[in-house]
C-alpha cells in the first residue's frame, strides 16, 4: 500500500520547485510561478466577491474572467437587447470603443 501517489508526488514536486501543478490550470492559463499565481487568484477571488457584495463594478478588471471574450460577448448581448424607443441594434453592428483614462483606479 502507498502512502503517497505518484499524482500527489508530482503535485509536492511543483510546489517545492514554485511552479503550479498541471492540474490547478483549469482555473486560468498563466506562466506566472505559484507564489504569483496564487496572489493573482486571491485578487481574482475579491474582484469577484466584492461584485457580488456589492454589485455591478463600474470597472471591470478583464484579466480576473478565466475567458474575458465570453464577458465582452455578453456585454455586447445586453446592449443589443436593449430597445432605445423604436431602435434596436443588431449585435453584428455593435463594437467596443476605448479611451485611455490616466487617473488612478480609486478616483473612478
Amino acid at each position: 500500500m502507498s502512502v503517497i501517489t505518484e499524482y500527489l508526488e508530482k503535485i509536492m514536486r511543483n510546489l517545492l520547485d514554485n511552479k503550479v501543478p498541471d492540474g490547478w490550470g483549469f482555473f486560468y492559463f498563466s506562466l506566472k510561478s505559484l507564489s504569483r499565481w496564487t496572489e493573482d487568484l486571491n485578487d481574482r477571488m475579491d474582484f469577484f466577491a466584492h461584485w457580488c457584495q456589492r454589485g455591478l463594478p463600474y470597472v471591470f478588471q478583464l484579466n480576473a474572467f478565466t475567458y474575458p471574450n465570453g464577458f465582452a460577448t455578453a456585454l455586447l448581448q445586453r446592449f443589443s437587447r436593449r430597445s432605445f424607443g423604436a431602435n434596436i441594434v443588431s449585435i453584428d453592428r455593435l463594437e467596443f470603443d476605448f479611451g485611455i483614462v490616466n487617473r488612478a483606479l480609486c478616483d473612478i
